[in-house]
């Protein structure tokens, strides 16, 4: 719970979503698929993963309020989470070769970032893009796994404030002018919380 709490809910405070582009156990499988480099994003998909949040959260309640535990055997603790991973990683790789795409379980299912998108909006750590070294080849874009327009906001002068950035830095890798980078900054009113890519 603690590592929940502080990894995935406060941390995106001074992070934004960096867990998912560092420290998230599933990503960490999903990188090594084929599909790298996905043709865009699903149109308004994004929105299942806010009914999966609903649903697990209304499933744990439901337990919950029946008095279910898993806890207080070690064995049944031990089975519920072998299970409990196994159909996330099993969903996560599906999706990636349904979608051809390695982060589609992170765009359009996984729960977390619903609650992520909140404080990450306000994140102290962002990429930004120097306007003065860009050449605009449009290579950062091209390779975003989470299928981010980042040179619209290098034309608006603007941090990458998008909540689907996952920090992840694939984009300084790539970019020829080292014209890509990550800041400390604070940015207040400037975007509202709904995906922008």
């Amino acid at each position: 719970m603690i590592h929940y709490l502080i990894a995935k809910i406060f941390g995106t405070a001074i992070f934004g979503r960096g867990f998912c582009g560092w420290g998230c156990w599933i990503a960490m499988i999903l990188e090594v698929l084929p599909y790298k480099n996905p043709s865009g994003r699903v149109k308004n998909l994004g929105i299942l993963r806010y009914i999966v949040f609903l649903l697990s959260l209304g499933i744990v309640l439901y337990f919950w309020k029946c008095g279910y535990t898993i806890y207080g055997s070690r064995d049944k603790e031990l089975l519920w989470f072998i299970v409990g991973l196994a159909i996330y990683y099993s969903f996560g790789i599906s999706m990636a070769f349904l979608f051809k795409d390695n982060r589609a379980f992170c765009k359009y299912f996984c729960p977390i970032p619903v609650l992520q998108k909140i404080l990450g909006r306000f994140a102290l750590l962002k990429i930004s893009i120097d306007k003065n070294k860009c050449i605009n080849c449009g290579l950062c874009e091209k390779n975003c796994p989470m299928d981010i327009k980042l040179l619209d906001y290098k034309n608006k002068g603007k941090r990458v404030l998008s909540t689907e950035c996952i920090l992840c830095t694939t984009c300084m890798g790539v970019c020829p002018k080292s014209a890509i980078d990550v800041k400390v900054k604070f940015d207040f009113g400037e975007e509202i919380l709904g995906y922008r890519g």
